[in-house]
């Protein structure tokens, strides 16, 4: 019988270690299968000639950036080496990481998306390099990778991932303030206010062409916005410490809070009936046709919304990640990476060849390599005017389709140590809603830990949660319903992973 797609990556996925194990002992023993050694094709120790990486990466655009591309040749200049990426389409990029392991050819660096199973047993079982101990002799690395990020992407203590860092706020508020102004309303600052706004935009025709033709907010089916409303009703990240114990928010009157809160939206249809398969897209697309007249989301999107600009000129956007609630002003924190870099000793396999790669990402996180990821070249997407850098309208249309992509999938920095310069409005406005809460960031106290239970069941257990939460949002379930949820996700191992969790935490804090 032919397997589903889902069921062949997760048996792909299962057979990962073995493939990683079976590459590297055919390798070993010079079957002249995989890639071949680095070595004999690269500069000498007293060279100058560029140093020559291999990397697999994953592209979001519908064509690949070329080799020729000039924000490529720019970085391969700074870092005096040779880039030879095979970008993959994101949609594909799993199951494409997968096939190159199993046919042994894995290239000098690898992109991974998150911490699955597979990966970690192969770190375990010695197959990539650890880059903690190393770090201290290249700053601009180690500066750039966040010491609360690096500690919940490590592995049994060790550090192995080079993270792309993000920022750690990634909650906020994208709304229509041309609407508020037409229903003189101000900007929202607390959740019942939030609320009368979300009511406003979908009842009182706030584009004011006479139709009933608006909703006051658009959500998607990871209810994208679900943890920016818990923490304003002073939730805690994903899970509560209580007695000791890591428990999570889902068994928490927050939580309870925050999905009464979408259970009346959902009641008065003040927001999409749909939303448990509304794709991310198509929310988005749904506020750029300027049917809906809220988002919750990262509070970068603001800068993505030119569609909207486009069909509706007039049409103007702010954003907040200030939302007041009983204990002030929180914001559960983000993870703070998206995607990461390994190293593979399959195909590094010397300490001076891991150094030269580490020197690469170190130069790309210097102040020269930040401002090509923030800026672009000078001249073709900023200028320079008295130390600082500007872009013209026609810059920053240049900036957002040659240089934004590049950024996301190749720098591991976050952007900071770059020139200081004049942004576009609405860049500015979101760099300033993330600054105005930065100081207020509830952690993942579990974020760290990985866990037998927790990973063999962690799907099935998050699933439990998610799908009641929409049957209760839905008016499907009432409270005891979802007490009956609770009760069947502690029966199907969550107890355990509570156990489990509560014990690494304990080990945590007694080493303190």
């Amino acid at each position: 019988m032919l397997k589903s797609k889902k069921q062949l990556r997760k048996l792909s996925l299962v057979s990962l270690v073995t493939a990683f194990s079976v590459s590297i002992i055919g390798c070993s023993a010079g079957s002249g299968g995989g890639t071949a050694p680095q070595g004999d094709k690269q500069p000498t120790a007293t060279s100058n000639e560029p140093f020559r990486i291999t990397m697999m990466n994953q592209s979001v655009l519908a064509e690949p950036p070329r080799p020729d591309d000039p924000i490529i040749k720019a970085i391969e200049k700074h870092t005096n080496t040779k880039l030879e990426i095979q970008w993959v389409p994101g949609s594909t990029y799993d199951e494409k990481l997968n096939a190159t392991v199993a046919s042994g050819g894995l290239p000098m660096v690898i992109l991974v998306n998150n911490k699955p199973m597979p990966i970690i047993n192969a770190i375990r079982a010695g197959h990539f390099w650890e880059i903690g101990s190393y770090l201290k002799d290249y700053p601009n690395l180690e500066r750039a990778m966040n010491k609360d990020v690096l500690r919940n992407t490590a592995v049994d203590g060790k550090n192995y991932y080079m993270f792309r860092s993000r920022s750690l706020i990634g909650d906020g508020m994208i709304y229509r303030t041309d609407w508020l102004e037409a229903l003189g309303l101000k900007p929202p600052t607390t959740v019942d206010e939030l609320y009368n706004v979300i009511k406003a935009y979908t009842l009182n025709d706030p584009d004011k062409n006479g139709k009933n033709d608006t909703l006051g907010i658009g959500e998607e089916m990871s209810i994208r916005g679900f943890k920016f409303i818990m923490a304003a009703y002073g939730g805690g990240n994903e899970y509560d410490i209580k007695d000791g114990k890591l428990i999570p928010t889902a068994f928490s009157k927050e939580y309870m809070d925050t999905m009464n809160f979408y259970r009346k939206l959902y009641q008065e249809k003040l927001i999409n009936l749909d939303f448990a398969i509304t794709t991310r897209v198509k929310n988005i697309d749904n506020v750029n046709k300027g049917l809906y007249g809220l988002r919750l989301g990262d509070p970068d999107f603001i800068t993505r919304h030119s569609e909207l600009f486009k069909i509706n000129p007039k049409a103007e956007l702010d954003v907040s990640s200030t939302l007041s609630g009983p204990k002030g002003t929180k914001v559960l924190m983000d993870n703070g990476w998206s995607g990461a870099f390994l190293i593979p000793k399959q195909s590094v396999k010397s300490e001076a060849e891991l150094r030269k790669i580490l020197a690469y990402f170190d130069k790309l996180s210097d102040e020269t390599g930040q401002n090509i990821f923030e800026w672009g070249i000078q001249g073709v997407h900023y200028s320079v005017d008295n130390g600082k850098a500007k872009r013209t309208p026609e810059q920053d249309t240049k900036y957002a389709s040659e240089v934004i992509h590049l950024q996301q999938a190749l720098q591991v920095a976050d952007g900071s140590r770059a020139m200081p310069g004049e942004f576009d409005k609405y860049t500015t406005k979101y760099k300033a809603a993330k600054k105005a809460v930065e100081k207020n960031l509830v952690i993942n106290p579990a974020a760290a830990y990985i866990t037998p239970t927790l990973v063999s069941k962690g799907s099935e257990l998050n699933k439990i949660i998610t799908d009641g939460r929409v049957k209760y949002i839905m008016g499907e379930l009432d409270e005891k319903g979802w007490k009956d949820i609770l009760d069947k996700w502690t029966k199907a191992g969550g107890d355990k992973v509570i156990e489990e969790l509560s014990q690494e935490y304990a080990k945590d804090t007694n080493k303190k």
